[in-house]
């Protein structure tokens, strides 16, 4: 009760805060960081989906959108949509896979183990064997190029399937390929999926997955019907091997594991599939809890009689780790990520809301994005509004606002007409687009507006850049402050780069919502012709 007391007495200071109503730069930073202060304090306890912290982190916000004029969007003329999340996990008396050669003895293999099996969609019991399949790295993309399931039948088989994508291929293809493989084996009639680490750094991930897999657990929202959402439906089962599971599997085989391995090692290296000789009968009994969790859904009312029916959606996942089990301080308070990135699109909404662009804007704080785009997920599949109306897409996740940054990286924006009105924003700041200085950490399909893209939506994510000092500010904070404790309010918060980043992320919502033509993808565009085949398309802009 106390810690409720002092986080309702908070809010109440920074919402009669003389701030609250005022114009100009300080005012601006005063507002952003009264926003970052109470989200990141020890009182909300992290803000973890479906846990006191959260809900009063989304009450927070809600009575800050009504305060700054916005009205509900939410279902139903409310400003929360909710939802429940269910977690899966491995039941106490544990999952188990066991291998039977073709022509030799069975071979049990535990969870925990020599395996970390996937919880099953649902509670319950499921068995289910079928024989193997081996698909390369499981890649299902031919206008890349890559078609790992050319020539091989996997209709009601396991397949097993390489871990990651082919040495050398980086950036947003790699991490959309990497994020998409269970559905390729569901769209290809597979019944269960294996993935076996191809390096040694897949190979610490698989111990660190084996260390944990009493903690394992899968989460997803749940339908109307009570049932878990599964993305890839059809694969049944799941789970990570070994080495000791991974040479056994190929025993008999055309090319050994350790081949594999060799061959997936250089450059470019892509080893054809084939069929195992043998079979995998999975027992997996799996326990299932729910939380209730909720976006946060305010609207800006367009100011436009037609266009005011479309919609630009601006989002900031609202949620954190919330409390660790360990350690002297367990609280992970998330100032960082992603208290900073809600208050600057509190800030950029307050400067819409002012005065109103031509389309409406959807405000949404979402939840569960640490459990794996959930809340996304569900807006996206479960849109407040016409899902045709939606135009575009503008996130904030984890902005690094600790330094004077002089450049932006703008994650999705070269493949539709979101380039150009993000770069003219952009230079309105005095501010140039830098490319993607860090491929290798995917961070394309990593965030919110991932969900928005495979909903066929062209979506933005702005990151402040590594010129001015800012390759070392990101690398500081990966190293001593994501995901950990001390991202906290002792991080050193540059407000007036702030107040700059909610200044350019408005002025980039407003350029959507006042542009005649809604944006569009690109033609021949990866995204765009997978995940909006039908959509009209844009010329692809000359690189001359």
């Amino acid at each position: 009760m106390k810690r409720l007391a002092v986080s309702t007495i908070a809010l109440a200071l920074v919402l009669s805060s003389p701030v609250a109503a005022q114009d100009g730069e300080a005012a601006a930073e005063a507002r952003i960081r009264a926003d970052v202060s109470f989200l990141a304090d020890d009182a909300i306890e992290g803000r973890r989906a479906g846990q006191r912290g959260y809900d009063l982190a989304a009450l927070y916000v809600r009575t800050r959108m009504e305060a700054m004029g916005l009205t509900a969007g939410g279902p139903d003329g409310a400003w929360l949509q909710p939802m429940t999340l269910a977690a899966m996990k491995i039941a106490p008396e544990g999952a188990t896979v066991t291998w039977t050669p073709q022509g030799g003895a069975p071979v049990v293999w535990t969870h925990g183990t020599q395996l970390s099996v996937t919880p099953g969609a649902d509670a319950g019991h499921v068995t289910q064997s079928a024989e193997l399949v081996f698909v390369g790295y499981g890649l299902d993309a031919p206008e890349l190029g890559m078609d790992d399931y050319a020539g091989l039948d996997v209709r009601g088989k396991i397949v097993v399937v390489l871990s990651g994508v082919p040495t050398g291929l980086t950036g947003e293809p790699a991490a959309y390929l990497g994020d998409s493989k269970r559905r390729a084996a569901a769209a290809h009639g597979a019944i269960g999926y294996i993935s076996l680490p191809k390096s040694d750094q897949a190979l610490a991930a698989f111990g660190r997955a084996v260390a944990g897999a009493a903690r394992q657990t899968s989460r997803t929202w749940v339908g109307a019907d009570g049932k878990p959402h599964v993305d890839a439906t059809g694969v049944i089962v799941g789970a990570s091997v070994g080495p000791e599971a991974g040479e056994a599997l190929f025993a008999g085989a055309p090319k050994s594991y350790a081949e594999i391995r060799a061959e997936a090692a250089g450059q470019g290296g892509r080893p054809k599939g084939f069929a195992l000789a043998g079979s995998a009968a999975f027992d997996v009994p799996t326990v299932r809890e729910d939380v209730l969790t909720a976006n946060v859904v305010g609207r800006i009312e367009g100011s436009d009689p037609v266009l005011k029916d479309e919609v630009v959606l601006l989002s900031a996942h609202l949620d954190h780790l919330g409390i660790s089990e360990t350690g002297e301080d367990r609280i992970n308070n998330g100032a960082l990520d992603n208290a900073g990135g809600v208050s600057i699109m509190l800030e950029a909404a307050r400067s819409l809301a002012a005065t109103p662009p031509r389309r409406s804007v959807l405000v949404v704080a979402l939840t569960a994005e640490e459990m794996g785009l959930i809340g996304s997920d569900f807006i996206a599949r479960n849109p407040v509004v016409a899902a045709d109306k939606v135009v575009a897409n503008v996130n904030l996740d984890m902005p690094i606002l600790t330094y004077d940054f002089t450049d932006l990286v703008a994650f999705g924006s070269d493949h539709s007409t979101l380039g150009p009105l993000v770069d003219r924003a952009a230079r309105t700041e005095n501010l140039t687009l830098s490319p993607d200085p860090m491929p290798e950490q995917g961070v394309f399909t990593r965030s919110d507006h991932y969900s928005f893209v495979k909903a066929g939506v062209p979506s933005v994510m702005l990151a402040t850049g590594y010129a001015n000092g800012g390759e070392a500010q990101w690398d500081a904070f990966f190293a001593n402050g994501y995901h950990r404790p001390s991202d906290d309010l002792s991080m050193p918060f540059n407000w007036a780069a702030a107040t700059r980043f909610a200044r350019v992320n408005a002025a980039i919502a407003r350029a959507i919502a006042d542009d005649d033509q809604r944006p569009l993808w690109y033609q021949g565009d990866v995204f765009g012709d997978r995940f909006a085949a039908r959509a009209q398309k844009a010329p692809t802009p000359s690189t001359e």
